[in-house]
């Protein structure tokens, strides 16, 4: 009974010293750096270029740790009451052995709000808790779960229930009833094992992110959660990662007997340190169904074969195939340019000789960021711009590139233009952070069966003799965002932040949606939470 008494005390009460040996187990282990633009943006102008940063959440392995360690210790304040240290330093419980260790702490997002278009308080009230370890030197841990209610401001819940059944979106399935509150849970989780010094694999419940922009057009953190199994390679100036995901298709029309359609991916990405300042990369994405009963497609288990060969002998309809390449390249003074283009479909002779051919489905991205910008620590600067042709990510099936109802690349879908400006600072434990957008998308009007190519879950298309589609075609519509928070990070360890902030958003369409009104929103917030993933307010 006193062994098991010491046991639970030490879970509250490790002395500063070992507190200092478990964060250096911990920067490297095979955990993931939570995925948060802002803490993000800082730590890739921190890191050298040889390192591969594209394929996100990072592993601390992956990294050099003395750069995480080294914001650790200069963030810590020197607290000697053990309440002190918990709130300001230190995990809430943690456990450390020889060969092993383990931490839990609460997850919360606590926010209060002011939306001048419905003129309610919304609020958030997220309660949860996240556990994180390793066993040895070559397995690791994590798991996350959060119970979630709220009212979000106006035009974030005309997204939630804008489709049966609801979602919200970022998160997934909304079992809210009301048409007033929104009520999701959250569950994240992953066992990492590293072999050796060449190959990684991980089992998990979650989602990534691929490039190096503020969006990306391959693979983005904008939809729900859900199940991969992923593999890496890291040798020479490569790293090559393949992983395997499944997905589903919540239309009632493909829903039986109360389960939603499954489907499944197969992606593979390869990012190559060219030169010293240039990255070069090479992603492609296959997406099929169970049809005819096919299930798990066992050609695309292979990690080496083009997805286009595999897709051709099951049937050319039975898969959605993308592709995409992108760069990024060191400029004097931490400037980093970046890109993308995405090909989703293309007739080779329709793709020079007809522009505004249909079949040309595909998207592009160009970008800088300027890391510690004009020689001031923590400045950081990005400007880019985004564009995806209609019917990009589209299928005429439930292959389309999607999951709950959400894109898995760009949030808008397709049919767009988008131009956008973050900045941001940091100075010790205060932070300050910017987003402006600016963008065009064409829409499908309302009552019309005709898909005019900004929806990826509609097929039709308008009939011409020409085949001609242009880019904004349908119901045009317009968004101005601008989106500030500043706050204090109050715990390092768990991420625990108090903030304040405010979102300008402003929208002209010309038939109004469901979704996209003729409306000016000023929303006001503050709260706490626990930073650990992306907020998802810039939909449109």
């Amino acid at each position: 009974m006193k062994k098991i008494l010491l046991i639970v005390l030490s879970l509250f009460f490790l002395n500063l010293t070992a507190q200092e040996k478990l964060y250096k187990k911990k920067v490297l282990s095979q955990l993931k750096i939570p995925f948060t633009r802002f803490d993000y943006n800082e730590l890739e102008g921190k890191l050298p270029d040889s390192i591969h940063t594209a394929l996100k959440p990072l592993h601390y392995f992956e990294i050099n740790g003395n750069v995480i360690l080294h914001k650790y210790r200069q963030m810590l304040l020197p607290k000697k009451t053990w309440a002190g240290r918990k709130l300001y330093n230190e995990h809430l419980f943690a456990v450390t052995g020889d060969d092993y260790w383990f931490t839990i702490d609460p997850v919360v997002d606590g926010r209060l709000g002011k939306d001048n278009v419905s003129g309610a308080t919304t609020f958030q009230n997220t309660r949860g808790i996240r556990v994180e370890g390793s066993l040895g030197k070559k397995v690791s841990f994590s798991s996350t779960i959060a119970e979630n209610y709220a009212r979000f401001p106006k035009f974030f819940d005309r997204y939630a229930w804008a489709t049966y059944p609801q979602i919200v979106p970022g998160y997934g399935l909304n079992k809210s009833e009301d048409f007033i509150h929104t009520d999701y849970p959250y569950a994240a989780g992953y066992v990492a094992y590293k072999p050796g010094k060449f190959f990684f694999l991980e089992l998990g419940h979650g989602k990534h992110f691929i490039g190096d922009g503020y969006r990306s057009l391959f693979l983005s953190d904008n939809a729900a959660n859900y199940p991969y199994f992923q593999v890496s390679a890291n040798f020479w100036h490569v790293k090559y990662t393949t992983m395997w995901t499944a997905y589903q298709d919540l239309r009632p029309e493909f829903t039986v007997n109360g389960v939603y359609k499954k489907k499944f991916s197969a992606i593979h990405y390869i990012s190559w340190n060219a030169t010293k300042k240039l990255n070069l990369g090479f992603f492609e994405s296959v997406i099929w169904y169970n049809e005819n009963r096919r299930g798990f497609d066992v050609n695309f288990l292979n990690p080496l074969i083009f997805f286009k060969t595999a897709e051709y002998e099951a049937g050319s309809n039975a898969s959605n195939t993308l592709v995409g390449l992108s760069m990024r390249y060191k400029l004097p003074y931490k400037i980093r340019v970046y890109g993308q283009f995405l090909l989703d479909e293309m007739t080779v002779s329709k793709f020079f000789g007809d522009k505004g051919y249909w079949g040309n489905k595909f998207g592009y991205q160009i970008g800088m960021k300027y890391h510690d910008a004009f020689n001031i620590p923590n400045l950081f600067i990005r400007i880019e711009y985004n564009q995806v042709r209609p019917y990009t990510y589209g299928h005429s099936t439930v292959t389309n590139y999607a999951h709950d109802y959400q894109a898995l690349a760009h949030p808008w879908g397709a049919n767009f233009k988008e131009a956008l400006m973050e900045l941001q600072y940091r100075k010790n434990r205060l932070y300050a952070h910017n987003t402006l957008i600016f963008g065009k998308k064409g829409f499908d009007f309302p009552g019309d069966p005709v898909a005019y190519g900004g929806d990826i879950y509609r097929y039709i298309r308008p009939q011409d003799k020409s085949g001609e589609k242009r880019l904004l075609q349908g119901n045009l519509g317009k968004m101005l965002y601008d989106n500030f928070e500043a706050g204090y990070i109050v715990n390092p360890a768990s991420n625990l932040k108090i903030f304040g902030g405010f979102i300008y958003r402003k929208t002209s369409i010309e038939e109004p949606l469901p979704s996209v009104q003729n409306e000016t929103t000023k929303y006001v917030y503050f709260g706490i939470k626990t930073h650990l993933w992306n907020d998802h307010f810039n939909v449109f």
